[in-house]
């Protein structure tokens, strides 16, 4: 099982570096927002730490659906995505395989926009590097597992990419608004019980919309 997720993993990750689809958009895209809010933070620096957590994870969640919306797009475009469906594995490691990708695009969105921030917008983020590193990866799964899923979904659509966040955003909303109190609360320098709750509200929506994505996979892709 461990041995195929991974080369499945493998073979997406290698797709994308060989073909440059989605990885360099989903950057540019992710650093332009990231200025243009650092633009917008300057007159008000009095809520500084306050908005930054907010415009971070809307700048993640946005940026990401450009690489979130090609995961399924090879098979579509090859025409192989039933030849997919016939390898000996089970849907959930395809969803899983999928969802690591894109873990792993998110990962390098956020290696780039969390540094950006701290230098555009002074934000104090790396106070407590593990905490911030415990908060990106939550809201990484969160975002990810939601995506991944609802990409399948509308992987054969031809307005994929604008249905995909038109469909994601509403379910992602509680996985951002936790990401984004959380960071702001490490933005005050106060990881304390509120932080801690909003964290352990992160990593329950991350669990439970993997948990969904694993289980509802199957039927999505049937359809």
């Amino acid at each position: 099982m461990v041995a195929k997720l991974w080369w499945m993993i493998h073979k997406d990750l290698v797709s994308e570096w060989r073909a440059r689809r989605a990885w360099p958009a989903m950057l540019l895209f992710g650093m332009v927002v990231a200025l243009m809010f650092s633009a917008q933070i300057d007159p008000i620096p009095e809520r500084k730490a306050q908005i930054t957590g907010s415009l971070l994870w809307l700048a993640i969640f946005f940026a990401g659906m450009l690489a979130i919306d090609r995961s399924f797009a090879v098979e579509r475009e090859e025409g192989c995505g039933q030849g997919l469906l016939l390898y000996p594995i089970s849907s959930a490691a395809i969803y899983l395989a999928k969802l690591g990708v894109n873990v792993v695009a998110l990962g390098a969105l956020q290696a780039v926009l969390i540094p950006l921030f701290i230098v555009l917008c002074d934000a104090p983020l790396a106070i407590h590097p593990w905490a911030m590193l415990l908060v990106a990866i939550l809201g990484n799964l969160g975002i990810a597992s939601v995506g991944t899923l609802l990409s399948a979904l509308t992987s054969g659509t031809r307005q994929s990419g604008s249905l995909l966040a038109l469909l994601a955003l509403p379910l992602a909303i509680p996985v951002v608004l936790a990401a984004s109190k959380a960071t702001q609360c490490l933005g005050e320098d106060q990881i304390d019980a509120d932080w801690w709750r909003w964290v352990q509200l992160l990593g329950a929506f991350a669990g439970v919309f993997m948990t969904a994505g694993v289980l509802l996979f199957d039927f999505v892709m049937e359809d």
